[in-house]
């Protein structure tokens, strides 16, 4: 059996462990097979200084995300020939690869592949299924010819199949995935120092995959073909193995932890009967359907922080979005999220395809309207086209300049109306020169 290597590059957030990197080692171990994992994006942020340190937290910053290697050799020259040597010590080396940190790994690849052909090289990780999708079904040529497998969706199977031998036509493992999670173990970070980690004291974790959501700009939910849930008692034993690893903050990573609203329940109450409460926060989806006792339990099992996808008051918008919900029943959520005293965030999109300019009033008039139910507005960006979805991307704010005549007006608004926001976090999903 061919020894592998998982591995993650610069640029991306640096303060958890990759919680995609944990299950795959988890999964190849339980499954026999020899694997480690390194975190290379960890490597180089802690070798860093304080200004390297802040733009690496900086979203979207393209400038500094395709100079990083050449910062890297420069600043730490003999980490970075180490850390190519021990690459090139194994038969299999399989990279996550992000939007922020594709250029650096096709670059590494390069170099791995030059210094020895006969190393198997697998692409895997969201960048990768967004390439399949801008591409319809293909990748680059040069890159194509330096890959082994590229792996579309999840990776737990592909890798374990290829491991044990099957060839995939083209080289694309295409949505390969696991029926369902119901024996899943969850991740353990062999190999890793979670002390080396800025939030040491945190971890990420993953009640379920998939979205039942069909919103129209959203790519997360492109990543699975449908939607699948870890048994509660599961998330129970992972929480256990982790505070006694001294870790007090949890923090899923679902896209939203609602989906399933009576295994929500059941969770909350496993946590309660187990350790009274856990600190631990989520995104969540607004439903008309959750019944008050639902957030009341959430509460008291130790939520400390809901992140809310609202994007619009403006039921035109919404109904554009296709959302599921209207500005009315997000008044209603939210009367429900400070009943239970929850804290939340929410999000917001401005610009999106075919909002019009009485669209745009509609929606400043709900925040000003609303204000003192929302605590907080978590982030603002203009619309963004990604790949694969149905959204126009004619109205991307690259070439849609009124979207950004639009945020400026209601970021202006917002402050001037006193809501409580993060700086960083507006127009974070812009490119970085794009920025207000």
């Amino acid at each position: 059996m061919q020894n592998i290597l998982l591995a993650i590059l610069p640029v991306i957030w640096p303060k958890m462990p990759p919680i995609g990197l944990g299950y795959l080692e988890t999964y190849l171990l339980d499954k026999g097979i020899d694997v480690e994992i390194w975190d290379l994006n960890n490597l180089f942020y802690n070798l860093s200084d304080d200004n390297l340190k802040k733009q690496w937290l900086i979203s979207s910053n393209v400038p500094f995300e395709s100079s990083i290697l050449e910062i890297i050799k420069k600043n730490h020259a003999k980490q970075y020939n180490a850390a190519i040597n021990r690459l090139l010590n194994f038969e299999v080396v399989g990279f996550s690869c992000f939007k922020s940190n594709f250029s650096a790994t096709c670059e590494i690849v390069k170099i791995l592949k030059s210094k020895r052909q006969d190393i198997k090289i697998i692409l895997g990780g969201p960048e990768i299924t967004r390439q399949f999708l801008k591409s319809h079904g293909g990748f680059d040529d040069n890159l194509n010819r330096l890959v082994d497998l590229f792996v579309v969706g999840e990776g737990e199977l592909p890798l374990y199949n290829f491991m044990k031998g099957k060839k995939y036509a083209g080289k694309i493992a295409r949505f390969e995935q696991l029926a369902d999670l119901s024996s899943l173990s969850f991740p353990r970070y062999q190999g890793l120092d979670f002390s080396v980690y800025p939030r040491n004291d945190a971890v990420a974790l993953q009640f379920s995959r998939g979205c039942v959501r069909k919103c129209n700009f959203c790519s997360e939910r492109l990543l699975y073909n449908n939607f699948r849930r870890r048994p509660a008692q599961s998330i129970i034993e992972e929480i256990k193995y982790h505070k006694k690893n001294n870790i007090k903050y949890f923090v899923f990573f679902d896209s939203l932890i609602n989906a399933d609203i009576t295994a929500l329940m059941d969770l909350c109450e496993k946590i309660i009967d187990n350790f009274g409460s856990v600190h631990w926060e989520a995104q969540i989806a607004i439903r008309r359907d959750m019944k008050q006792e639902v957030f009341e339990k959430m509460k008291k099992s130790g939520c400390y922080n809901l992140f809310v996808g609202l994007e619009s008051g403006c039921d035109n918008t919404l109904k554009n979005m296709n959302k599921g919900f209207t500005g009315s029943d997000a008044v209603g959520f939210f009367s429900q999220l400070k009943k239970a005293r929850l804290f939340f965030g929410v999000s917001v999109i401005i610009g999106y395809p075919g909002e019009t300019d009485s669209d745009f009033e509609e929606n400043m008039e709900f925040f000003i309207r609303n204000k003192d139910i929302i605590p907080k507005i978590e982030q603002v960006n203009p619309f963004t086209y990604y790949d694969g979805t149905p959204a126009d991307r004619a109205a991307d704010y690259k070439i849609n300049k009124n979207s950004l005549r639009r945020l400026e007006i209601f970021v202006r608004t917002i402050k001037e109306q006193g809501f409580k926001y993060t700086n960083a976090f507006l127009g974070n999903l812009m490119e970085k020169n794009d920025r207000i």
